[in-house]
């Protein structure tokens, strides 16, 4: 919340003290004065309509600060997917070519600058990682199988942080070595 919305709502319930106050006082002295029961009942229907009109406009206005959340947490998240998928796709370009250009290693600098505005520390680290080993195996024209492998290994690595990351408040989470056992494993059973 910011700090201009906790001043305001700091001031709406000010004003309902001193409403609810003046209130207490204006029907003290209605009922200790002569005054008809009309004069009574105006006024506690006007003190009335006053603090639910307080109370109505404090209500919606943290529905719609909580509302404006979640929207940019939606917006947010899809623009963590897309990129995310944009960078799985160019990776499987890199590696399906099975060979290394100079293009490739600028593809994925852009790509380290493209998921730094989305992707959580551990992307980015599982992400270097890739790249560590990437860049090792650029001393070479062509991939081989091996190399191929490893490189798809490293992948699925990444794509497990990527899943922590983009369903981080997902209670039913499996732990990361999990995770990447079962990526790993389906990896070897497709290499059978």
């Amino acid at each position: 919340m910011t700090l201009d919305l906790k001043i305001k709502n700091l001031a709406i319930l000010a004003l309902m003290a001193v409403i609810l106050t003046m209130g207490y006082l204006v029907l003290r002295t209605i009922f200790n004065s002569a005054a008809p029961d009309i004069t009574f009942e105006l006024y506690a229907a006007i003190l009335g309509f006053t603090l639910t009109a307080l109370v109505t406009f404090l209500l919606l206005n943290k529905q719609t600060d909580a509302e404006l959340r979640k929207e940019e947490s939606i917006l947010f998240l899809n623009l963590k997917m897309s990129v995310y998928q944009e960078l799985l796709r160019q990776l499987q370009d890199v590696i399906t070519k099975k060979r290394i250009s100079k293009e490739d290693i600028i593809e994925l600098r852009l790509l380290n600058q493209r998921i730094s505005f989305v992707a959580s520390a551990e992307v980015l680290e599982a992400f270097n990682a890739f790249v560590k080993f990437f860049a090792h195996q650029t001393s070479r024209d062509s991939l081989d199988e091996t190399i191929i492998d490893s490189l798809l290994d490293e992948m699925s690595k990444l794509a497990v942080y990527i899943r922590r990351d983009l369903f981080q408040i997902d209670k039913k989470e499996l732990n990361v070595e999990e995770l990447q056992r079962l990526i790993l494993s389906s990896n070897d059973l497709l290499d059978s």
